[in-house]
């Protein structure tokens, strides 16, 4: 008995009860793993992703693989801002002579995998040895057990969370302008650093992939594997694998549902606003040379991203108020849109979402434009 998900793939029923005991709900990857390895279906990984922070006993054994200790009962506890993104490991991929590891992504747009965001490597290539804290696979036995100090484990379903969703600390310069340029090269401090990515109420989509391996020195690319049932687009035959599409691709391994992180601290943001909200063009007060929205009550200093219910950036704007407080005839501390997107053009009409960044701070909303 099978059950089915995504784009036509088929998953057995007792492998969906054991992960859904293990990982809880979430949203299943477009590809689940096939009963079996071909060149034409490859073994795609089967990707989760929910709200909040999954944890395990490793931390308190660190010389023990992760996943084979049991986890704690409340392993997914709540954390603003933060995602965990959980999939599964596959016994004859790792088999594999190519087989360098996996790469998990962020993407802000389920058909656009251009602008993914590289998350986490784990890998087995020379060196990266601290980035793989997991079993391996026994190749010189037929069931390919996964293997950690010379005993059976269990940890098929590897776990991250994404650090980024509540920021991240990073080294920045000491002292610097009310632009933010450096003052003081070569003096750095540790500090939280903003989030790089739509969060808090934005959807954003996971994936995985396999990375290669490589004889001498690391390229830490992705594994390809040619599609040769494509002969649309490896060619005539005898087609050139090179031509063919990658069986191991970001779009092939995406969840299917985003997950959209709960909220974090805010509290010198709490106040921004868009006004008017709705904008209805044909309003008594839209005069000439009017047509644009308010963001308001904003800090003196901070980037503010609109983008299209489908994650798409319209149009970024920079807030650089460099005037005192007690010298503004305004104190909103706004800043204007024109209700154009980056090319120029006028958008049209519909629900948006704004995001407003401040230093390690971070609001968004949403505001609707009618034409």
């Amino acid at each position: 008995m099978t059950w089915k998900a995504g784009r036509d793939h088929l998953i057995p029923i007792p492998v969906l009860l054991a992960l859904a005991l293990v990982a809880g709900a979430g949203s299943l990857a477009a590809a689940p793993a096939q009963s079996a390895e071909t060149p034409k279906d490859f073994w795609h990984i089967p990707v989760w992703a929910q709200p909040g922070a999954w944890q395990d006993n490793t931390a308190l054994f660190p010389r023990r693989c992760g996943g084979s200790l049991d986890p704690r009962p409340d392993s997914l506890r709540q954390q603003p801002r933060t995602v965990t993104v959980r999939f599964l490991r596959n016994r004859r991929a790792e088999a594999r002579p190519d087989f360098g590891g996996y790469r998990v992504y962020r993407c802000t747009n389920s058909r656009d995998t251009t602008t993914a965001v590289l998350l986490r490597r784990y890998s087995v290539l020379h060196g990266d040895e601290p980035l793989w804290h997991f079993s391996r696979v026994d190749t010189t036995h037929a069931t390919l057990p996964f293997m950690c100090g010379g005993a059976v484990v269990h940890d098929s379903i590897l776990t991250f969370v994404d650090p980024d969703s509540s920021g991240a600390l990073g080294k920045v310069c000491r002292d610097v302008d009310h632009l933010g340029r450096c003052l003081s090269k070569g003096d750095s401090v540790w500090a939280l650093l903003a989030v790089p990515g739509p969060h808090d109420g934005f959807r954003t989509w996971y994936t995985v992939t396999y990375q290669a391996q490589t004889v001498l020195e690391p390229t830490y690319e992705e594994l390809f594997i040619p599609d040769t049932s494509d002969t649309n687009n490896c060619g005539p035959h005898p087609w050139r694998p090179e031509n063919c599409p990658n069986l191991n691709s970001k779009l092939g391994n995406m969840i299917l549902e985003p997950v959209a992180p709960t909220g974090g601290p805010t509290a010198n943001l709490q106040t921004v606003a868009v006004v008017p909200n709705p904008f209805r063009s044909r309003e008594s007060w839209d005069l000439p040379n009017g047509h644009e929205v308010h963001f308001i009550n904003l800090p003196p200093k901070a980037r503010i991203r609109i983008y299209t219910v489908a994650g798409d950036l319209v149009r970024e704007l920079a807030h650089d108020d460099t005037v005192p407080v007690s010298e503004r005839s305004d104190l909103l501390n706004a800043e204007r849109w024109d209700l154009k997107n980056t090319s120029g053009k006028d958008v049209s009409s519909g629900i948006y979402m704004y995001r407003v960044e401040s230093g390690p701070f971070a609001a968004q909303d949403r505001f609707i434009v009618i034409r």
